[in-house]
């Protein structure tokens, strides 16, 4: 008879032990919290300069921003979090959230942006890093870490 070694006789009713390669490990309210956050971050972020019709923007912005970033920012942001599960330092999560958004935005941006001066499109993709590193930082209470050791 064999066993499977991701059952020890200490789990509960035979529940697999949770990989130990996988420090960080968050469930689909974490996601949707971190999109959510997200979402609301760059529609706030793109509606303050406009004054008077900022309310307006928003609404429209939140409209538009559903579609596109469940297409762009969700996928990338689950498959971010997958991939930095081995690292239990939040921060680096924070970090490389910030980083690999903001460079995704500004080849986007700047691939489709009809102007030659790259640098028009870093301010933008500045804010949509920053975004993404918020919606991270908003789930940090949500994710379990596991210590070594344990």
């Amino acid at each position: 008879m064999t066993e499977d070694p991701a059952v020890t006789a200490d789990d509960d009713a035979g529940r697999r032990a949770p990989n130990p390669r996988h420090r960080v490990t968050f469930g689909i309210g974490a996601v949707a919290v971190g999109f959510l956050v997200g979402l609301t971050t760059l529609a706030l972020a793109f509606a303050l300069s406009w004054g008077p019709d900022a309310p307006g923007v928003f609404l429209l912005a939140l409209w538009y921003g559903v579609s596109v970033g469940v297409i762009t920012g969700l996928p990338l942001g689950v498959v971010l979090g997958l991939l930095l599960r081995p690292v239990a330092n939040q921060w680096i999560h924070v970090g490389v959230f910030f980083a690999v958004f903001t460079l995704a935005s500004f080849a986007v941006i700047t691939l489709l942006s009809p102007s030659r001066v790259l640098l028009e499109s870093l301010p933008i993709a500045l804010v949509i890093g920053g975004a993404g590193a918020l919606a991270r930082a908003s789930v940090w209470k949500l994710v379990r870490v596991q210590e070594i050791g344990r």
